[in-house]
């Protein structure tokens, strides 16, 4: 057997940089209404940026579960994307699948 090699504290140091610093998990909510999606979202950010937050994560699920169409993802992402527009957040994107993939929006306000 081979001997597992350690990896070094150097190797790691800045793995904690690219990690969300905090999450608002829509995933588990079930009959959430558009204009609730909107209103977390928008105190979500907003109070991650008061807390000097640099990025953060919003899991909304891919809506597999949804009756009719998904309406959580559309939803943030049209209140991002207003954000984006009024130079509150600088991007937004979807998370690696790691975590979460398409169930998952990474913000960098």
């Amino acid at each position: 057997m081979g001997k597992k090699r350690k990896k070094s504290t150097a190797e790691n140091r800045y793995a904690h940089l690219a990690q969300p610093q905090c999450e608002l998990d829509f995933h588990t909510d079930r009959s959430i209404l558009p204009q609730e999606v909107k209103r977390r979202t928008l105190a979500f950010v907003s109070k991650a940026k008061k807390a000097g937050h640099t990025r953060i994560r919003i899991i909304t699920g891919k809506g597999l579960h949804s009756r009719g169409r998904p309406m959580v993802k559309p939803q943030v992402e049209r209140t991002l994307n207003q954000l984006l527009k009024d130079n509150v957040i600088h991007s937004f994107y979807q998370e690696n699948l790691k975590h979460g993939g398409e169930g998952a929006i990474v913000v960098e306000l």
